[in-house]
C-alpha cells in the first residue's frame, strides 16, 4: 500500500478518535470565550482576529448544542496534516512526507489544539497551504499569477486567524528577488497580488485596532516590549519544550540552522530556512518576553521537517535520536490530551451550583441581582452554561468582569455594570450637568472567584456597601483552586 494511503487512513484514524474525545468533553473556558465573542461580532478582537469567533458563530448558527462548532478543531487538524504532506512531498519525498505527519500529529501542542477550538490550527494549515502554492508559484513557468492569487487569499485567510502569518510575507520577498531568474515582471506583478490580497483581508482588522489606539495589537510601551522577563522566561521555555517536546525542538532547531549553511547555494534550503525564519524568531522573541513560544515554534514545525531527517542523519546515533524523539513526543501527547480532557471538565457543575445560589438569593429578597466574575476566563465559562438561565440586557454578557482600568479583553469594551446610559432624570442636584444614571446603582451582586476574603480586590470592596463570604465551592480535578462566592449589597460605582 502506497504511502500515501497509509497516511490518510493514519490521518482519518486518529481525526475519529480526537472527534470522539471532542464529544465526551466539555468546552474549555477559552472555548466559552470564542462563543461569547461569535455572539459579539467585530472586525477583530483584543485577542487578536475575527476569524476564531466567526467561524463559532457561523458553525453554530446551522447547528444546535456545542458539539459540531467545536469539532472544527480536529477538521482543522487533519487539514492541516493533509497539508503538511502535500507540502512535504512536494519539496522533498513521499516517505519524508509520511514521517513528517506522524512527527506532527504527535506534538503535544498539535494534539491540545486538536482537540481545543483555537486560532492556531487553522492559522497552521493556511499558512502551510499558502507556501505550498508560493512554491508552486516559484516553479510555475506558466499560470504563475495564478498559483500567486491562491496564495495570497490563503495568506489573507492566515491572518485573520493569526497576525503572525504576515511576517512570512518580508522572507518570501527576500527569497524570490534573491534568484536572478525570477526578477522578471510576472513575479513582481505576483508578489504585488501576493501582499495586496492579505492587505485587503485584513484592512477592517486594521481600522478596528487604528479605532482603538492599537492597544490590542501593541498592549504595552516600546519600552515594555523589549523588556527581559526573568520569571515568565523560565515558565516560556518549559511550556515550548513541553510542547513541541524537548528532542523535537532540538532537531528542527538543528534542522534550521542545518538550512542557514545551505541556503546560500541551494533554493530550497533557501526557501525553507526564510519562511520558518519569522517562525523561529518570534519564539525566541517570546521566550525573552515570557510569552506563548510554543505557538509561534508550530508554525514553523512542518517547515523544518522537511529536511529533519538530513539533520538527524548528519549527527552520530541520529536516527536513534529520531525514534527517541517520537517515543517521548507520544508520552508528552498523552499527558497534554489528558489535561486537556481536565481542562473543561466541572465548570457545568459550578454553574449549576452558581445558579441555585442565585436563585436562593432572590427568593431572599435580593432582587435584581446581577453575577460578576474574576476574570474573562471565568466569566466566559459561567455565562456560557448559564446562557440559557439568565437573560442580561440587550449586549451585555451574561456574567460580568469585575470593573478595573485594565484592557486586556473583549470584557473592556462590552457593556459592564460600571457604565452609565443617557438619562434625562438628574440623579444627584449637586451634578446637574451629568445627564446620564447607572441602572445598576443600588442593585447587589455574586461576585464568583478563586480568590479568598483577604484578596478580593478593593475594585470590589469599594464599589459595594458590603462583601460577605457565602460559601467555598470545591472544583472537581486535580490541582484546582476552590471558587468563591460573596453577596456584594448596594453597588454604588467605584469613588474617584
Amino acid at each position: 500500500m502506497k504511502s500515501a494511503r497509509l497516511v490518510l487512513f493514519f490521518v482519518i484514524a486518529l481525526t475519529l478518535v480526537r472527534v470522539a474525545m471532542v464529544w465526551l468533553q466539555n468546552p474549555s473556558p477559552d472555548e466559552a470565550y470564542y462563543y461569547l465573542c461569535a455572539q459579539h461580532p467585530a472586525p477583530a478582537y483584543f485577542d487578536g482576529p475575527p476569524a476564531t469567533a466567526f467561524q463559532v458563530g457561523l458553525i453554530n448558527g446551522v447547528s444546535a448544542g456545542d458539539f459540531l462548532w467545536r469539532a472544527a478543531a480536529p477538521a482543522w487538524a487533519m487539514a492541516a496534516s493533509i497539508l503538511c504532506f502535500l507540502f512535504v512531498r512536494r519539496l522533498s519525498n513521499e516517505s519524508v512526507a509520511s514521517i513528517s505527519v506522524v512527527v506532527l500529529n504527535l506534538l503535544p501542542g498539535f494534539n491540545v489544539q486538536a482537540l481545543r477550538v483555537g486560532p492556531q490550527l487553522p492559522a497552521l494549515a493556511l499558512l502551510i497551504l499558502c507556501l505550498l502554492w508560493v512554491w508552486m508559484a516559484f516553479e510555475a513557468e506558466k499560470n504563475s499569477l495564478l498559483w500567486w492569487a491562491l496564495s495570497g487569499i490563503a495568506l489573507g485567510g492566515a491572518c485573520l486567524y493569526s497576525y503572525a502569518a504576515v511576517f512570512v510575507i518580508p522572507l518570501v520577498i527576500i527569497f524570490v528577488l534573491s534568484s536572478a531568474r525570477h526578477r522578471r515582471g510576472r513575479d513582481f506583478g505576483g508578489l504585488v497580488i501576493w501582499i495586496v490580497l492579505p492587505a485587503a483581508f485584513l484592512f477592517p482588522a486594521l481600522i478596528w485596532n487604528a479605532r482603538q489606539e492599537w492597544i490590542p495589537m501593541m498592549p504595552g510601551t516600546l519600552r515594555s516590549l523589549w523588556h527581559f522577563d526573568s520569571g515568565g522566561f523560565l515558565a516560556s521555555l518549559v511550556s515550548l519544550l513541553y510542547f513541541i517536546s524537548p528532542l523535537v525542538a532540538v532537531t528542527l532547531l538543528g534542522t534550521w540552522a542545518m538550512l542557514a549553511g545551505g541556503a546560500h547555494s541551494h533554493i530550497r534550503a533557501r526557501f525553507l530556512f526564510l519562511a520558518a525564519m519569522p517562525f523561529v524568531l518570534l519564539s525566541f522573541y517570546m521566550l525573552y518576553h515570557g510569552g506563548d513560544a510554543a505557538f509561534f515554534f508550530l508554525l514553523a514545525v512542518p517547515l523544518l521537517l522537511v529536511r529533519a531527517r538530513d539533520f538527524l542523519d548528519l549527527i552520530p546515533a541520529g536516527r536513534w535520536a529520531g525514534g527517541t524523539a517520537i517515543a517521548l513526543a507520544l508520552g508528552f501527547s498523552l499527558h497534554a490530551a489528558a489535561a486537556s480532557m481536565d481542562d473543561g471538565r466541572a465548570w457545568d457543575a459550578a454553574a449549576a451550583h452558581a445558579r441555585n445560589v442565585f436563585t436562593e438569593e432572590l427568593k431572599k429578597g435580593n432582587e435584581s441581582l446581577f453575577l460578576v466574575a474574576e476574570n474573562p476566563a471565568l466569566a466566559s465559562v459561567l455565562g456560557y452554561y448559564l446562557k440559557d438561565s439568565l437573560i442580561p440586557p440587550s449586549g451585555h454578557p451574561v456574567v460580568y468582569v469585575g470593573e478595573s482600568q485594565d484592557i486586556s479583553s473583549q470584557y473592556a469594551l462590552w457593556p459592564t455594570y460600571a457604565d452609565f446610559v443617557d438619562s434625562t432624570r438628574v440623579a444627584d442636584e449637586y451634578y446637574t450637568e451629568q445627564k446620564g444614571e447607572n441602572p445598576f446603582i443600588g442593585r447587589s451582586a455574586l461576585y464568583i472567584t478563586e480568590e479568598k476574603a483577604d484578596e478580593v480586590p478593593q475594585t470590589i470592596k469599594a464599589a459595594f456597601e458590603s462583601v460577605t463570604l457565602l460559601e467555598e465551592y470545591p472544583l472537581r480535578g486535580a490541582h484546582r483552586n476552590p471558587l468563591y462566592i460573596y453577596l456584594c449589597k448596594n453597588y454604588q460605582t467605584l469613588p474617584l
